[in-house]
């Protein structure tokens, strides 16, 4: 067979990256072609993490479609294979969820899967899109809003889809009536609280938290429930339910990109005849699926498992709380500790009290710093490398 490589697609900053992301799915879908998104600062230079990942000089396993750079959030990023089918999958999969037809509106870098996939979904009813960015691709609340307003007026029936940071921007600025103006917002990139998600549904706001990675070509799990044709099961789950992840998707990618052995591990341990193994710990409750959190975000502190992403979420839930990132620290008596970076204004002994009533002394933060705004990655996820 003779070998198929990928074209290598520079995407620069801003509008342009979104244009240039549009015309690479309708070539993948048209015309058979495979399309390198390469995300880059300058739009020029290709000296960064994600060009690294993708090597244009080795075959593809796919025939057509992208190669999509995981965000890196947890390390370094992954270049994904994602077949034209599974990408017209996945888009099938999210607007049969709907009755009507409606636009979009993109607010997460269309470079990762995310904001592609906005993009994606409107291609393939012939609805508009529009970008929702600033000129660097950065979120901008008031400047998301004052596009959304526009967009809506002229179109009428208008989705988005947002980062779990992102909503707690908009709602920390008081954007809440044009929340809900949208005809349905999809939320993912980690979880929200409980609290907030039910205090905006009951104001009018028509929130659907999703569950999906770039290994899934996005949500495939709404609500705690998986969309059409989409299989979950856990693995070896423990006594109380809880295990690795797995899920068997229309919209799955083929593999991960690249010949070394290092990729070659990788694919063997999360592509497994059209299982995708994902990082992730969950259970059902209920029929629905809870996700507990990463295999990474389990830190051992005294002995002690602590889930980074549990007393996130207590963190969240205090008031004067916008959002926390929580991490793992090295300490020489506790071997880690738990550290804390939170935006909003509370007393410091307040909120560790608060964790430790909830989640024991161990987890409770050691080290809690405030901070204006949290760091985010191009795919709008925090940062959090950059504040440990």
């Amino acid at each position: 067979m003779t070998p198929i490589f990928a074209n290598r697609v520079l995407l620069p900053p801003g509008r342009k990256a979104a244009d240039a992301v549009s015309e690479a799915i309708l070539k993948c879908i048209n015309e058979n072609t495979i399309s390198a998104l390469v995300p880059s600062a300058k739009g020029e230079s290709l000296g960064n993490k994600y060009e690294s990942a993708i090597d244009v000089t080795i075959p593809c396993q796919i025939e057509s479609g992208l190669i999509v750079c995981t965000s890196g959030s947890t390390g370094n990023p992954k270049a994904v294979e994602i077949s034209s089918q599974s990408l017209i999958s996945a888009t099938n999969l999210v607007n049969k969820r709907f009755t009507e037809t409606a636009s979009w509106l993109l607010a997460i870098n269309p470079a990762f899967i995310g904001g592609a996939m906005v993009i994606a979904r409107a291609i393939a009813q012939e609805q508009k899109w529009e970008y929702g960015l600033d000129d660097n691709a950065k979120f901008s609340p008031e400047i998301f809003a004052g596009i959304a307003q526009t967009f809506i007026a002229k179109q009428g029936r208008v989705r988005t889809s947002l980062v779990a940071a992102q909503l707690a921007a908009l709602v920390a600025q008081e954007k809440i009536d044009l929340l809900t103006k949208f005809d349905a917002i999809l939320v993912g990139g980690g979880q929200i609280s409980p609290d907030l998600f039910n205090d905006l549904k009951n104001q009018g706001v028509n929130l659907i938290r999703t569950y999906g990675m770039t290994e899934t070509c996005g949500g495939i799990v709404w609500d705690g429930l998986a969309l059409e044709n989409v299989q979950i099961r856990i693995e070896n789950p423990s006594h109380n339910g809880a295990g690795i992840i797995s899920i068997k998707s229309p919209s799955n990618a083929t593999c991960y990109h690249g010949d070394s052995q290092g990729v070659k591990n990788l694919n063997e341990k999360t592509f497994n005849q059209g299982w995708v193994i994902t990082q992730d710990i969950g259970s059902f409750e209920n029929a629905t699926l809870k996700v507990i959190g990463r295999t990474d975000d389990i830190v051992i502190s005294g002995g002690v498992n602590i889930s980074v992403h549990a007393v996130e979420n207590v963190l969240r839930d205090q008031i004067g709380i916008e959002d926390a990132v929580v991490f793992a620290i090295p300490d020489k008596t506790w071997g880690t500790i738990i550290a804390a970076v939170v935006v909003g204004n509370a007393d410091e002994m307040k909120l560790q009290d608060a964790v430790e009533r909830e989640l024991g002394s161990a987890a409770k933060p050691r080290i809690i710093k405030f901070a204006h705004e949290l760091p985010l990655l191009p795919n709008g996820k925090i940062d959090v490398d950059s504040l440990k």
